[in-house]
């Protein structure tokens, strides 16, 4: 099957921003959040179990009623509570896909895909048929059954045929939530390329925080139904005292960064963050390309000066910004270092943007070092401490 020709159609409608502003009750909890997702852009929702973000993308995309609020796509307003305008989900447009890949079981996956092509708007006819069947290798299986499929086979039919159905926006809400392990990472890499091929809005949810740091471009945190938080995924999760509505133990920083050189003799990496080097073990992505790198706050390290001698491969200049006690009581407590800018007056690339590394540490270390905002200071960590995600 491919796309109908007409001449006569109207052009199609390029993708306009997603506005979600709701106020909604579930399950006993109060929920009240905003977020705005632009084109090409992915928005993640993240928040410990209950915080509100299913209810917050089944009331966006109206399977569950809200309160009050305003839900809009560009100029096309969805839903708006002061006006009493409620547009059916069917015709809000918005996609959704699920860890269940839920397929119609006594359709093909033919069928299934070409239902999901003929709700398509004429007007939105942009995303062709064959090259969605190339991209996501499903012309070997399109008269196979929903349930001879493998859980990642499912996967990627639903996601061809809510892509085909041409959406205004797409919600994925755990995708790799019944997917194997194993499994996992070719369906994260189609994932990743999502938001540059098909330039949607996209909102995005699961439970396992590096999946967000690999696809996210900004991030919500919820937490008992408000936002926490809100803004650029680095920023956002590089700020630990946010640590109580994610990972606990496991918060640090995300960091910014490109691949700058490969040492194949020892099988590392050079990643080029603020104009400093860091060096972790081999990637496969290639020189010039964006990576994201996560490190926990546990793991690193601040000094006043260099070390020397040492086995940390890493070692930063930064300047201490921020230090948190929890209280005069408290085992821990916690240090903000940005990481000084060393650029290159031959580079001509954008200027880097703001670097910022977290360390976790006793309040009897930061209180005997004396550590306070202003301080130049070096931050360290070794190579194998740091988790690096491909970025597009």
């Amino acid at each position: 099957m491919s796309a109908p020709h007409n001449h006569h159609a109207p052009p199609p409608v390029p993708p306009a921003p997603l506005a979600v502003e709701l106020r909604l009750r579930r399950n006993g909890l109060d929920v009240q959040a905003q977020f705005r997702v632009a084109p090409g852009h992915v928005c993640a929702l993240v928040g410990r179990p209950g915080s509100g973000k299913t209810a917050l993308m089944q009331c966006a995309a109206g399977l569950i009623p809200a309160q009050a609020g305003r839900v809009s796509v560009g100029t096309d307003v969805l839903y708006d509570s002061p006006t009493g305008l409620n547009k059916a989900p069917e015709d809000r447009r918005f996609a959704w896909v699920d860890g269940r890949g839920l397929l119609f079981p006594h359709m093909n996956v033919r069928r299934n895909l070409e239902y999901g092509y003929k709700r398509a708007p004429a007007p939105r006819h942009h995303i062709d048929y064959e090259s969605v069947l190339d991209w996501l290798d499903l012309k070997s299986i399109l008269g196979v059954w929903p349930h001879q499929l493998a859980p990642a086979q499912r996967q990627r039919v639903a996601l061809a045929r809510a892509l085909l159905s041409m959406p205004s926006a797409l919600f994925l809400r755990d995708p790799l939530g019944q997917v194997p392990t194993h499994e996992q990472a070719p369906l994260l890499e189609l994932l990743s390329e999502l938001r540059m091929r098909f330039r949607l809005p996209i909102v995005f949810m699961s439970p396992r925080i590096d999946e967000a740091i690999r696809l996210a471009d900004d991030v919500v945190i919820l937490h008992e139904g408000r936002v926490a938080s809100a803004g650029p995924l680095a920023r956002v999760l590089s700020d630990v005292s946010l640590s109580t509505f994610l990972e606990g133990v496991h918060a640090g920083c995300v960091l910014e960064g490109r691949v700058s050189h490969h040492d194949i003799e020892w099988l590392l990496t050079e990643v080029d963050v603020a104009g400093q080097r860091i060096t972790v073990p081999a990637l496969l992505q290639a020189e010039g390309k964006r990576v994201r790198l996560k490190i926990r706050a546990r793991d690193i390290n601040i000094h006043r000066e260099p070390l020397v001698d040492t086995s940390i491969s890493n070692q930063l200049r930064g300047r201490i910004t921020q230090v948190m006690l929890a209280g005069h009581n408290g085992s821990y407590g916690a240090v903000a270092v940005e990481l000084h800018r060393l650029l290159d007056l031959h580079d001509t690339s954008p200027p880097p943007a703001e670097a910022i590394a977290w360390s976790l540490m006793t309040r009897r270390t930061i209180e005997q070092m004396g550590l306070a905002p202003g301080q130049d200071c070096v931050v360290s960590f070794k190579a194998m401490a740091v988790t690096v995600a491909p970025r597009l």
